[in-house]
């Protein structure tokens, strides 16, 4: 198939910078996801990739040959849009026979070599019988499907998608996760794909290039995103709930240093004293998973007044202040829901010190 490589990709609208020199490439038959929150760029950087939107600045290449000044048409990409953009009035057939009716002459087809491909691209994706519909006979999973089966027929270079699962209902979109998942992975067609949404990006994506304000933050695996993220936005964006973050000040006492937190102090083990200095201030990371939750106080533990008790089905969230002394100080922690615990309890907690994140206060950066 082909590899995407984007090199100091710049695009601006008057004078608002929508993707602020982005340099990314996606590999051969690799899955990637560009996640990020509404208006970071995401969408305006699959464009470019699409040739939809041209660059400021920055060169685009797939398969190593510069496609920044090709028309989306001789691009050999296939997108997909959130709305689907079906033609209303023809058949579902129709809708997915028409990238190759347009070439036919080109691709030197005839309808019989046309029909097979529809029918054996419907059967893939489980559409066969609804080939004589028009869209409006449609659901909304099925509407999907048949973009998803338009896009595909070509078996293009590069496959885009744009929030394709977003007009669907919650139990449609974990089908579809999966079901698209499969699909690129038996094609092998390259895939980006964007979504605002961490959860697909987590389930689906080979890799993830978490985007903020027009930069890319951190380009990772799932588990590297999620376990090490390299700054605060990406801890705080992905999880659900996010990563807790709480402000510290390293503080130095008889050649010890310490994070002097609110409503805890904990001594800085000895590999971090070298990245450190006294006064220095910090912003400390855990997931709420890595937290222990007791009723009784525990060695080390962090004691903590329970504000508000959110029942998840087989776990609960705990929505806490660790500062119940002074000034209020919000984390959220998980616990099975076989435990009772109710609004005002007072309960102690003891963070997995080994999954501790450490981020730079002013810049927001990782703290290796």
């Amino acid at each position: 198939m082909a590899k995407v490589r984007l090199e100091n990709i710049v695009k601006r609208f008057g004078n608002v910078v929508a993707v602020n020199n982005i340099n990314l490439e996606i590999r051969d038959k690799e899955f990637v996801v560009l996640l990020g929150p509404s208006g970071c760029g995401k969408t305006t950087t699959l464009r470019i990739i699409a040739g939809l939107e041209y660059p400021d600045e920055g060169r685009v290449y797939i398969d190593d040959r510069d496609v920044t000044d090709l028309e989306p048409k001789d691009r050999d990409i296939a997108m997909v849009f959130q709305n689907y953009a079906l033609y209303p009035h023809m058949t579902v057939f129709d809708n997915i026979a028409f990238p190759l009716m347009i070439k036919r002459k080109k691709l030197g087809l005839t309808k019989e070599d046309i029909r097979k491909k529809v029918y054996e691209i419907a059967k893939l994706l489980k559409i066969e019988d609804l080939l004589k519909r028009k869209p409006g006979q449609l659901s909304g999973g099925q509407q999907q499907r048949v973009a998803l089966a338009r896009a595909l027929i070509r078996r293009p270079k590069v496959w885009l998608m744009d929030e394709p699962l977003s007009n669907l209902d919650a139990l449609l979109r974990l089908e579809m996760r999966a079901e698209l998942k499969r699909l690129q992975k038996r094609l092998g067609i390259t895939t980006v794909y964007v979504t605002h949404d961490q959860a697909e990006a987590l389930s689906m994506a080979d890799r993830i290039a978490v985007m903020n304000k027009g930069r890319i933050v951190q380009v990772g695996t799932p588990e590297e995103i999620y376990l090490k993220p390299k700054h605060v936005f990406v801890g705080t964006f992905i999880g659900s709930p996010p990563m807790n973050i709480v402000k510290c000040v390293v503080m130095v006492e008889n050649n010890k240093y310490y994070l002097d937190c609110p409503g805890f102090r904990r001594e800085i083990p000895k590999t971090l004293t070298k990245i450190v200095r006294e006064n220095m201030k910090i912003i400390l990371g855990i997931r709420p998973e890595f937290v222990e939750v007791s009723k009784k106080p525990l060695p080390d533990s962090i004691k903590a007044k329970i504000l508000v008790v959110e029942p998840q089905g087989s776990e609960a969230i705990l929505n806490l202040d660790i500062n119940p002394e002074g000034e209020e100080t919000l984390i959220k922690v998980k616990t099975r829901v076989t435990e009772r615990f109710s609004s005002g309890e007072i309960i102690y907690l003891k963070p997995d010190w080994t999954r501790i994140a450490i981020f730079d206060y002013e810049t927001g950066k990782a703290l290796e």
